[in-house]
């Protein structure tokens, strides 16, 4: 596969430096989301421990697409980092809805296959290939603009964090390779990619749990938004049989210029940091897509170039998992009564607005 730093099989894994420049391409709120998802991933670490295991994570990064054309067929790129419980019947659950491609990294590049009949089809294909084949003709990666990549921010989060916590080729690993695999090998044939993240087993049952680094709005009943293609996703995973929670770490200052590196570096803030979630099951997915849209900011758009599109979700709706602060075994705890079902106290708008700080 050709990237922008030559081709990838030829690029040093054990580069730091050059790691820095290609997730520097990325807008810094991106950056910060890769902080907050692997925290939360420590905080379910409970879930999958011990002899009362209830939690397994599908080792998977999943890329779904539209097709171009008059059909305009869901694509899943299912990229398989290691085999575990559960794959088969994630690849089978999305086969229903969408032309899934098996994926794996091999000899310095991706290779793929379609699935057929839940089983791998023919001998394997590049990536790069298939995807030219299927895409559309702009080959051209997005280009983030300027004001959505502060490097201060930027650095903050890979040197500060990312780095640190994924040692030795692991932060090339685990991080790079997958926004090499989004940026380069996927988003330039298509019009529109978006992710299924955290894809899980939970009991038995495939669920998607969704975790977002946000603040709510509005200065009459308070709100948390979800953008338009995101629901869209849920609605796509929920026509799968796969269960959708959607969980956010509710910001202490509302406003976009704090980042997520507070949950690391100041204790009065992480004490403030609500967690929340809420059930997106077929009901309510078909509720909050009925609601108005609202238009957001450009800096909220993958390159900072457009506005998208979201919906509005009453913070009331939400149940309350704890404060950030908390022992990872008593949040966890309640992530799993959450999933379960079991009733738990819900968000009240008193409750966020006496969290937050200026």
């Amino acid at each position: 596969m050709d990237t922008p730093w030559g081709i990838l099989a030829d690029l040093n894994p054990d580069d730091r430096d050059l790691a820095y420049r290609i997730l520097a391409t990325d807008k810094h709120q991106l950056l910060e989301g890769l902080v907050v998802e692997n925290t939360f991933d420590q905080l379910l670490q409970p879930l999958g421990a011990g002899s009362q295991q209830k939690l397994v994570q599908l080792d998977v990064e999943t890329i779904i697409v539209r097709t171009p054309g008059a059909s305009k067929e869901w694509a899943a790129f299912i990229w398989v980092r290691t085999k575990t419980e559960g794959l088969g019947r994630y690849i089978e659950a999305l086969g229903k809805v969408a032309k899934a491609y098996f994926v794996v990294f091999q000899d310095g590049d991706f290779w793929t296959w379609p699935m057929e009949a839940g089983k791998r089809d023919g001998d394997p294909v590049a990536l790069s290939t298939l995807v030219g084949s299927i895409g559309k003709l702009n080959k051209r990666p997005t280009k983030v603009d300027a004001s959505i990549r502060d490097e201060e921010r930027q650095r903050a989060a890979v040197w500060g964090y990312l780095s640190t916590f994924y040692k030795g080729r692991a932060l090339w690993e685990r991080v790079v390779l997958m926004r090499i695999f989004i940026n380069h090998g996927i988003q330039p044939y298509f019009y529109g990619t978006w992710n299924l993240d955290r894809i899980c087993l939970y009991n038995d049952q495939l669920w998607m749990l969704e975790v977002k680094h946000k603040y709510p709005f509005g200065g009459g009943t308070l709100a948390l938004g979800i953008n338009d293609g995101e629901l869209e996703m849920m609605d796509l995973a929920s026509r799968a049989g796969i269960r959708t929670a959607y969980m956010i770490i509710v910001k202490p200052v509302w406003s976009k210029d704090v980042g997520s590196m507070y949950l690391h570096a100041e204790l009065a803030k992480r004490e403030n940091a609500a967690v929340i979630g809420i059930m997106m099951d077929q009901d309510r997915i078909a509720a909050v897509m009925a609601g108005k849209s609202g238009s957001s900011p450009t800096h909220t758009s993958i390159d900072g170039s457009r506005e998208l599109k979201f919906k509005s979700i009453p913070a009331k709706d939400f149940a309350f998992l704890g404060n950030f602060s908390e022992s990872s075994l008593v949040i966890a705890g309640r992530i799993g009564k959450f999933l379960d079902g079991q009733p738990l106290p819900q968000v009240t708008e008193a409750q966020l607005r006496a969290l937050k700080m200026d």
